[in-house]
């Protein structure tokens, strides 16, 4: 996929604020600029922003050139362009950036305090925010900038109701010697910073949802091992110990809904178990209330839903599906092949979005009420290809797995209306399931992004167009130096070598490079294309020093990137490096002597005029265990503020995808 379309799916996503204006507007891009259109598709504002966001409480961040500003839904410009990054408005605020560091504006483009914190989380719907120190030290600060909870922690979550689990600094769980001691201090305050729970008492407090959290119990605590998994709620007390022999919090429902959780209860003791094998059934489900005591229980039971509207949904060993009340009762005798629920998302809230739930019958998908009244009709789907489905609001959304006869997109979307009945067969590569509105829905099809709206007639799309010949970003962008060794006796083995079709070459005879030597080579004079789109200038890994040289590397990708000077003069890097999850991902390539690597490397557009150059990590034995650093030579180049610093968010391409960043 493009990255300009990229960046318009990301800014879709980042926030779903169309309801907040009077007049709707929805951004486009054409020729690689921004603009805006009505619901009709009528262009309000016509494409010539490098970026844009949302329309949010009357105005929009846009970028011109390398920095942004704000726009009211007239096009006039309102706050000059000043920011590296602009975020929408929210409650008359809006979080900007200027060098890296965060401040917030009023309407007026006003920062309303000064500060010297790394980090500050955005205020939302609280009178308070989370700021981060230079050296990672956690506190919370008012909308005035004043400390209102000291830096005194190592982290700080967030959740409802004022409660904040806390990390302090000297948190220590894992020891590196036998000097070391294990140090337990995970707690609980509010945001006055008074404790709820101190530390000492639990090794682990975890997300606290709907009032209630699990917490995990120090070993030395404990008179007699009984299990190491409790609950406490929002006001510090311990509320049980779960016996881990009898039952444990279900996997993909562990937390409490109507003060009810759902729980597993074995029908064995599960120390008695050898190996556990997927063709036995070793228990079955229940549910406990916030005592800990089961209240429920049906060895039939495969599958309980989180309770909502006194309502959950039972699944018996015969796959069949049940209402079901708050005593476990079946509501209406009536079971139902399939319910409409998002089992790994433990989003209840989706089961019975305003007291309907939709459920599947034999004569196709039907939606009931709470009392089990069909609210809609089945409705057969079975002409229509679709292997899941997911529910926002009166929107079924259609998925089609096309994972295997693709190696570019993992689905085709479509949907079904469900208050007009209208129906759109899944033909789209990607689609806004949770930043649409009422009017339109935002897809992509065949890398052209575009508007369909919920009658299913299509409002916008993108046309094909020449691509921009020069790359003009405003963050980051992701290592892509990708290389392969080849096979060498003595070496066949050492580490792998990823997958990456760009093995190494001879260097010829008539080479410009400098003998006798490693080096990396920038040539201006050699152009080429990055991602077969771009202007790019040719980048060269030589090692003419006689000996084998060496290079970590995470998925054939080297440790080498482009920096370049701020406006300080000083080095700073423009791209990164990602970091791999997997231990698979590790592994080694090496460049015999008289052989190079050819890469290209994007000739950026920004606004200022810099130097560029290269840095790279290699080693001179396979014993090294800490690499050397070489540069390239310096060249002239342009890049734009938000480079130096802004790292966009990665959604990662699936299970085999190991990468978060």
């Amino acid at each position: 996929m493009n990255p300009t379309i990229k960046i318009l799916i990301l800014t879709m996503l980042a926030s779903n604020v169309f309801a907040q204006d009077s007049e709707k507007l929805y951004p486009i891009t054409k020729s690689n600029l921004y603009g805006y259109i009505d619901n009709t598709g009528k262009t309000k504002i016509k494409p010539q922003f490098l970026s844009a966001g949302q329309f949010s409480e009357g105005l929009t961040p846009v970028r011109w050139k390398g920095t942004y500003g704000y726009i009211n839904v007239k096009g006039k410009k309102i706050i000059p362009p000043k920011f590296d990054l602009a975020l929408s408005f929210y409650k008359g605020l809006a979080k900007v950036y200027l060098d890296g560091k965060p401040f917030f504006i009023d309407k007026k483009g006003d920062i309303i305090f000064q500060h010297n914190y790394k980090s500050i989380s955005e205020f939302g719907d609280n009178s308070f925010a989370i700021a981060i120190t230079h050296t990672d030290k956690y506190g919370l600060i008012n909308k005035s900038g004043n400390l209102i909870v000291d830096t005194a922690f190592s982290k700080i979550e967030l959740f409802n109701n004022g409660i904040l689990i806390v990390t302090g600094l000297n948190h220590n769980l894992y020891l590196d010697d036998s000097t070391e001691i294990i140090i337990y201090e995970k707690g609980v305050i509010d945001t006055l910073g008074n404790w709820i729970v101190k530390y000492g008492k639990y090794e682990d407090i975890g997300q606290f949802a709907n009032n209630y959290a699990h917490v995990t119990l120090i070993p030395e605590l404990q008179e007699e091992y009984k299990g190491r998994q409790g609950l406490i709620d929002k006001t510090g007390k311990y509320r049980f110990t779960v016996p881990s022999k009898k039952w444990r919090f279900d996997y993909n429902n562990d937390n409490f809904y109507q003060d009810i959780a759902v729980v597993s209860i074995y029908a064995v003791d599960p120390d008695t178990v050898e190996v556990w094998s997927s063709k036995k059934r070793y228990d079955y489900k229940g549910a406990i209330n916030s005592n800990g005591e089961i209240i429920l229980s049906n060895a039939d039971w495969d599958e309980i839903t989180p309770f909502t509207f006194n309502r959950a949904f039972s699944k018996n060993t015969n796959g069949e599906w049940f209402l079901i009340d708050t005593k476990g009762k079946p509501v209406i005798s009536q079971p139902f092949k399939e319910i409409l629920y998002e089992t790994y998302d433990s989003r209840p809230d989706l089961l019975f979005q305003d007291g309907i739930a939709f459920v599947k019958t034999e004569k196709g998908w039907a939606a009931i009420d709470t009392t089990g009244e069909f609210t809609l009709k089945p409705t057969d789907l079975n002409n229509i290809e679709y292997d899941y489905v997911k529910r926002r609001g009166s929107i079924i959304f259609l998925l089609e797995d096309i994972s295997v006869e693709s190696d570019k997109y993992a689905y085709r979307y479509g949907f079904w209306n469900t208050e007009n009945n209208t129906i759109v067969k899944p033909r789209f590569h990607d689609i806004d399931m949770d930043g649409f509105d009422s009017d339109l829905i935002y897809f992509v099809q065949d890398e052209q992004a575009g508007y369909i709206n919920t009658s299913g007639k299509q409002i916008w799309k993108e046309q094909n167009k020449a691509v921009n010949k020069q790359l003009n970003i405003d963050y980051m962008n992701r290592g892509y130096f990708y290389a392969s060794s080849k096979y060498k006796k003595g070496l066949a083995g050492f580490g792998g070598w990823g997958s990456s079709d760009n093995s190494s070459k001879q260097i010829s005879a008539d080479g410009v490079f400098l003998p006798n030597t490693f080096q990396i080579v920038i040539d201006p004079g050699q152009r080429t294309k990055w991602a077969d789109k771009y202007d790019a200038i040719k980048l060269f890994v030589a090692n003419t020093s006689g000996d084998t040289l060496y290079f970590d590397a995470q998925d054939s990708r080297l440790y080498l990137k482009i920096q370049a000077q701020d406006r300080k003069g000083e080095w700073k890097d423009i791209e990164y490096l990602p970091r791999s999850w997997c231990g698979n991902s590790y592994h080694s390539l090496f460049l015999a002597p008289n052989e190079l690597w050819e890469f290209a490397t994007p000739v950026y557009q920004g606004e200022f005029k810099t130097k560029i150059r290269a840095q790279l990590l290699f080693k001179k034995s396979q014993e090294q265990e800490i690499g050397d650093i070489i540069y390239s030579n310096e060249i002239d180049g342009h890049v734009n503020p938000g480079q130096f610093w802004h790292k966009r968010e990665y959604y990662p391409g699936g299970l085999m995808d190991p990468y978060n960043d």
